[in-house]
């Protein structure tokens, strides 16, 4: 008998992490990721975890978020997100049981007053979209179920043991080099750098900056971007080593040992157009490059010219999904 229910035990969670790793090894998920964005949300942030069962064989597995607090940038709370969605093909025939589980996830978020809901892209993400790999598996049948693309965004990536500045950013560089200063966030300009946020980028990139510095130390891969001793710019890098790990490194083990993240980037709306996050980003690949890291993602962006003048390159394709309820 086919039975599809919330799951709340911390082992029937890690069974359905186990059966999205089976089935896409390619995005394998870590259990350091797991603790993280599931088990030890952002504020706000409700998570909940969704599965079809057959006695005890788990045959599919959802995970979903909502907000009980408004991020500024919609002034809403009445979004949610499908973080992740697995199916067992082999054991789960007929699309009726998989509408089935996501009309029992969509009947729960209008009870919350959910008004419309995205496929990845949440808070804490793991993917921002059905990646272009699941596709087949997927896009066709989201559709039938009122799920409708809104854009292509891509992860970048860079082998930067080989980076080398075109003639261009060296005359940038050279202008820039005397007028800025980059540093690594302190706790002792933890402030400084979230006073900045909340006043240039007070929706999304402040709420997870907010969330990041409360966590002992881990405010110390974001980056702040210096002019005449005012901070003008920032930027966050991850590496699997960091005590908050972004999505920038989801992925980045597929490339090899030696990985980083880079992203979210910004510059204030007053400073833009100067040059400042095209330095900003050269110094920061050359700090990792000299130590010794070989690997580089950006992660969630439909920017591809822009970083394609530093030599990214598209990795992986994500469609970017919603469906109003």
């Amino acid at each position: 008998m086919i039975e599809i229910r919330r799951i709340v035990e911390r082992e029937e969670i890690y069974r359905g992490i186990d059966l999205w790793n089976k089935i896409y090894p390619s995005f394998l998920i870590n259990s350091f990721l797991v603790e993280q964005n599931i088990f030890t949300p952002f504020d706000g942030i409700i998570v909940s975890a969704w599965g079809v069962l057959e006695e005890s064989n788990l045959l599919a597995f959802a995970l979903t978020k909502y907000l009980t607090i408004p991020i500024v940038e919609n002034g809403k709370k009445d979004v949610a997100w499908i973080s992740l969605l697995v199916f067992d093909q082999e054991n789960i025939k007929s699309d009726s049981i998989k509408s089935r589980l996501l009309e029992t996830i969509e009947r729960y978020l209008a009870e919350q007053e959910i008004k419309k809901i995205y496929f990845g892209r949440d808070p804490q993400n793991f993917i921002p979209g059905l990646p272009d790999n699941l596709k087949k598996d997927y896009l066709p049948w989201l559709e039938k179920n009122g799920y409708h693309k809104e854009g292509i965004v891509y992860d970048l990536y860079q082998d930067i043991s080989t980076f080398a500045i075109s003639s261009e950013i060296r005359v940038l560089e050279q202008r820039l080099a005397s007028q800025l200063a980059i540093k690594a966030v302190t706790e002792d300009t933890k402030r400084i750098f979230l006073s900045f946020m909340k006043t240039f980028f007070p929706g999304r990139w402040h709420y997870e900056a907010d969330n990041i510095a409360r966590i002992p130390g881990a405010v110390q891969d974001y980056w702040l971007l210096w002019l005449d001793n005012k901070p003008v710019g920032f930027a966050r890098t991850n590496t699997s080593e960091s005590l908050y790990r972004g999505p920038n490194v989801n992925w980045g083990s597929q490339k090899g040992r030696l990985y980083c993240g880079l992203g979210p980037i910004g510059i204030a709306d007053s400073y833009r157009g100067k040059g400042y996050g095209m330095y900003l980003m050269v110094k920061i690949i050359q700090n990792f490059q000299q130590k010794g890291y070989r690997h580089m993602i950006i992660d969630w962006t439909d920017l591809l010219s822009y970083y394609a003048r530093l030599n990214f390159k598209p990795w992986i394709k994500y469609y970017l999904l919603y469906k109003n309820l």
